[in-house]
């Protein structure tokens, strides 16, 4: 299962911006009236008869230098305020007029918001206030437009000047980073054995008997494959069914249904999926057909992902079609690229492919020599990336290096040195040549293979 970036789905969380680590905005028109605070029930006294109620003593309403106001609703019992860098989680509402602008109850399933303290960005952030409160402390505070105006925010239009956005707080827990970190440390440590018996009385009820692993990992091969067993950075090109305890598919590349029925193809152990995967798929030959039971440390933890609640719990059914290596499949790539345009390259020993287009003179340069290279780079699709010859791209002048250095990628240490100077030539460089399983940047995508049109304008 690859991995995916957390998207919360609730449609009004997708209207806010955080402008600061505790300010929340709504971007699009607000709708939700706000809701009336609770009023205690009164107290009866020992006849039966209500006792008359008293009404809770606030603190006075203040005002910090930065021009934020306060008012503390209620104490807690502890006396610890947060510091920098301190974690927090607190229940928020934040309003202004009748109109709820986020609510924590509502718009965060009812979780707690998380906030890691940070030095104020600009005057009167809310997060000054929150520094002033304990562990079980209420307060409201008020943050006029005007200041948001001036720090510059772009606001909705129905946030007029003068007006002010309100802050009903409760802090929850104030932690350092020690203490944090242990605590999670115990809830997966929990969690890891809640999932463990889970999965033991689902293997009980069905009468299965998988192989489990030092990580938690359960998987039960059904049909064993052939060849070796795939090593980290083979992509594996697969066919996988993903479902509940219960029963429920919530991914597939086998059904229609889901709109994606392509192998799909995974570099392995390199952190590109779960770790369920990363780990279940190393004992898979090609053409194994298995189920991996993975507990939720392995997946996708506490957090919630697209149909997958926290915590979940994920049986995979899995077909592997081919292990490859990532050499492999760059040759195949660069073939299929030299038969389409009619190219024939040189090859040499390490896998680079190179094209001489136009013969220099002189001898080749030397490793520790300086090269000086103008150069046009392209991906295998033909998209231009970068180029010291196109005033697009902003650098005209001609690169230098030291050649043999690794101070540029091996595809170019090893082609340009194949140069005489005045040469122009085309380098097709594998990925492994070139930025490997990591990629450069957003232009070049991981296992790219890459083409230069290079010209040696001079060595020394």
């Amino acid at each position: 299962m690859l991995k995916q970036n957390n998207k919360i789905k609730n449609s009004a969380m997708k209207r806010i911006v955080t402008i600061s680590l505790s300010l929340f905005v709504l971007v699009s028109c607000h709708t939700t009236k706000k809701s009336v605070k609770p009023v205690e029930k009164p107290t009866t006294n020992v006849t039966g008869a209500a006792a008359p109620v008293t009404a809770p003593v606030l603190d006075p309403v203040k005002k910090l230098p930065s021009g934020l106001e306060y008012q503390v609703v209620k104490h807690g019992t502890s006396s610890r305020k947060p510091v920098l860098n301190d974690r927090l989680e607190l229940n928020l509402i934040v309003s202004t007029d009748d109109s709820v602008i986020f609510d924590s109850h509502k718009m965060n399933k009812n979780k707690p918001i998380p906030i890691q303290v940070a030095k104020a960005k600009f005057q009167g952030d809310p997060i000054e206030g929150y520094m002033l409160l304990s562990e079980g402390d209420s307060a409201i505070f008020w943050l006029p437009v005007d200041t948001l105006l001036k720090s510059g925010t772009t606001l909705p239009p129905w946030m007029k000047p003068g007006k002010k956005v309100e802050y009903d707080v409760m802090m929850l827990s104030i932690k350092n980073d020690s203490e944090a970190k242990r605590e999670m440390e115990l809830k997966i440590a929990a969690q890891k054995e809640l999932d463990d018996k889970l999965l033991q009385d689902y293997f009980l009820k069905n009468n299965l008997h998988p192989a489990k692993t030092a990580s938690g990992l359960y998987y039960q091969i059904k049909k064993e494959g052939t060849g070796d067993l795939p090593k980290p950075g083979n992509v594996l090109s697969m066919f996988y069914l993903g479902r509940f305890l219960n029963g429920n598919i919530f991914d597939t590349n086998q059904d229609s249904t889901f709109h994606h029925q392509d192998a799909l193809k995974v570099e392995l152990g390199k952190g590109r999926v779960i770790k369920g995967w990363d780990e279940g798929l190393g004992y898979l030959r090609k053409g194994s057909v298995a189920t991996l039971y993975i507990p939720s440390g392995l997946a996708y933890g506490p957090k919630d992902r697209g149909p997958i609640p926290g915590n979940s719990i994920l049986l995979f059914d899995v077909t592997v079609s081919d292990i490859q290596t990532q050499e492999e499949i760059d040759t195949k790539v660069l073939q299929d690229y030299f038969t389409a345009n009619k190219i024939k390259p040189l090859k040499t020993a390490s896998g680079l492919y190179y094209s001489i287009k136009k013969k220099g003179k002189g001898p080749l340069p030397k490793e520790g020599q300086n090269v000086t290279v103008k150069y046009t780079g392209k991906t295998i699709d033909g998209t231009t990336f970068d180029s010291n010859v196109d005033t697009a791209f902003h650098h005209t002048d001609p690169f230098s290096f030291e050649l043999g250095k690794g101070r540029v990628i091996r595809g170019w240490d090893e082609g340009i040195g194949l140069l005489n100077k005045g040469t122009v030539a085309t380098l097709y460089i594998p990925s492994q040549m070139a930025y490997g399983s990591q990629g450069q940047g957003k232009k070049i995508p991981p296992n790219s293979v890459l083409v230069f049109d290079v010209e040696l304008v001079e060595f020394k």
